[in-house]
């Protein structure tokens, strides 16, 4: 019998299913962050979640008129931002609900008196106490938890705006995700396994994505090949590759395209010809391949991130971790000390 590594399916299945049931307690602030009224959404994050966030962004700019912003906790507490007032809804994330620079950017909203909703795990933790309204997350590792944490918010400020009127149909095609992921998991794996195989001692990687799948790629390319496997890579978006990065492609260049399922596939479609004409060492990985079954076409880019991250860090990741022998929870620098 064939066991997927570092996979429980029970488990997996419990905790989506958890997530997915939470969805409802996002669609309450939204109806009541509606009634309160506001004048804008700002994502505020570092890192990973931030790169999370900017899924939404790209969403946002095509179903709203509602203006969102994404900004880095770093910066925004040195900037300030024109668009950032007490009429703002600020949205942010950290899983341990004590990463610095979120919880600082977190104190400096309240100071101004901005509301603040926040994905954490724990409501006592640092974020958790600084925020208005609580997004909670059921575990620790997986993105997948991380995007639908925020959905019921999210998606419940765009329906109550008039932009999203399909959000009951929606959820209801939600109760097959993770049946879909599971199977996207079982599907991928094997593939995963050659793949890590064949790439992981290279000395460098490109990877490709866009649209609603940029911030995915770059998540992935940063939080875990560079973070976690201490890899070297190069993360561009379909459309600005071809304005710097292509030149750098050579015969034996290894370069990872993630297809995604929206408006910008026509950007990614434009790389995969020319990558295909390049290099012999060019990885496909299109999303639309693992969606979940009989999924409305207009939906598939929402969830577009969520398969791709069950796909990358679900089983890519482990197995670079495999094939390397870095344990993928192994830091140099990352929270080791102060810096």
């Amino acid at each position: 019998d064939f066991q997927m590594i570092k996979f429980d399916e029970a488990d997996y299945r419990k905790n989506l299913t958890n997530q997915i049931a939470l969805i409802e307690k996002g669609a309450a602030y939204a109806e009541e962050i509606t009634k309160d009224g506001y004048s804008n959404i700002f994502f505020i994050a570092v890192g990973g979640t931030m790169a999370m966030m900017l899924h939404f962004a790209e969403i946002a700019k095509q179903k709203t008129k509602i203006p969102v912003y994404v900004q880095h906790a770093g910066e925004i507490v040195l900037t300030g931002h024109s668009q950032l007032t007490k009429e703002s809804l600020v949205i942010m994330g950290s899983k341990s609900g004590d990463t610095k620079e979120t919880v600082a950017a977190a104190k400096w909203c309240k100071e101004q008196g901005i509301r603040i909703a926040s994905m954490v795990i724990d409501k006592e933790s640092p974020l958790g106490k600084l925020s208005d309204y609580y997004l909670p997350l059921v575990v620790f590792k997986g993105v997948e938890y991380e995007y639908l944490s925020m959905f019921g918010l999210f998606y419940g400020l765009l329906k109550c705006n008039g932009d999203f009127d399909e959000y009951d149909e929606f959820m209801e095609q939600l109760k097959k995700l993770p049946d879909a992921l599971v199977e996207a998991h079982t599907k991928f794996d094997p593939i995963a396994a050659e793949i890590a195989k064949k790439y992981h001692a290279r000395d460098y990687m490109m990877w490709v994505g866009g649209g609603e799948l940029w911030g995915e790629v770059y998540l992935f390319s940063m939080c875990v090949l560079e973070e976690m496997q201490w890899l070297k890579t190069k993360s561009v978006t379909s459309a600005e590759f071809f304005h710097g990065t292509l030149e750098l492609v050579e015969k034996d260049t290894c370069v990872f395209l993630v297809k995604g399922t929206g408006a910008c596939r026509k950007l990614d479609d434009r790389a995969q010809k020319f990558l295909e004409t390049y290099t012999d060492d060019l990885v496909v990985i299109d999303v639309m391949d693992y969606m979940i079954p009989g999924l409305d076409e207009k939906f598939m880019p929402m969830i577009a991130p969520i398969v791709s991250t069950a796909l990358l860090i679900g089983r890519l990741g482990k197995h670079f971790e495999a094939n390397t022998g870095h344990d993928l929870d192994i830091r140099r620098y990352y929270r080791q000390f102060e810096y």
